[in-house]
């Protein structure tokens, strides 16, 4: 088998694992998480691709103030710091957050690479059988 197959299955399955992970994680915090009011107070850079993580600061209904940075990175920030952001965090771990709304949670990101990593795994199955018949 080409290298070439082998790569795009296993980008595949990581991309589909990824994805459902993200949507799962995501629609946990929309059900059961509790919205506040934070405040961006910084951006991380990840990687040459640019993908900027949300460092977040909020407090909980229980009093104690978090700093915290989102596990769910952006390309472009759709965020600046010092920018008044609404927030949803699990209630048994505040440091587990994530901006509020539908591409904050990781809805759209999940959705999108969970496309992207089902069209890579398909084509690379396809090209992988065909090699071998």
């Amino acid at each position: 088998m080409s290298i070439v197959p082998l790569f795009g299955i296993v980008f595949g399955v990581v991309s589909i694992g990824s994805s459902i992970h993200d949507i799962i994680v995501g629609q946990r915090l929309r059900r059961h998480g509790i919205r506040v009011p934070g405040v961006v107070v910084g951006l991380r850079r990840a990687g040459r691709n640019g993908v900027y993580y949300p460092t977040l600061q909020f407090q909980t209904v229980q009093g104690p103030v978090v700093k915290t940075e989102s596990d769910l990175g952006f390309k472009p920030s759709p965020v600046r710091p010092g920018q008044q952001v609404m927030v949803v965090y699990a209630p048994k771990r505040p440091q587990h957050v994530r901006l509020d709304g539908a591409g904050g949670t990781g809805l759209i990101h999940g959705v999108l690479f969970l496309v992207v990593g089902a069209v890579a795994l398909v084509v690379s199955l396809v090209f992988a059988i065909s090699s071998w018949l």
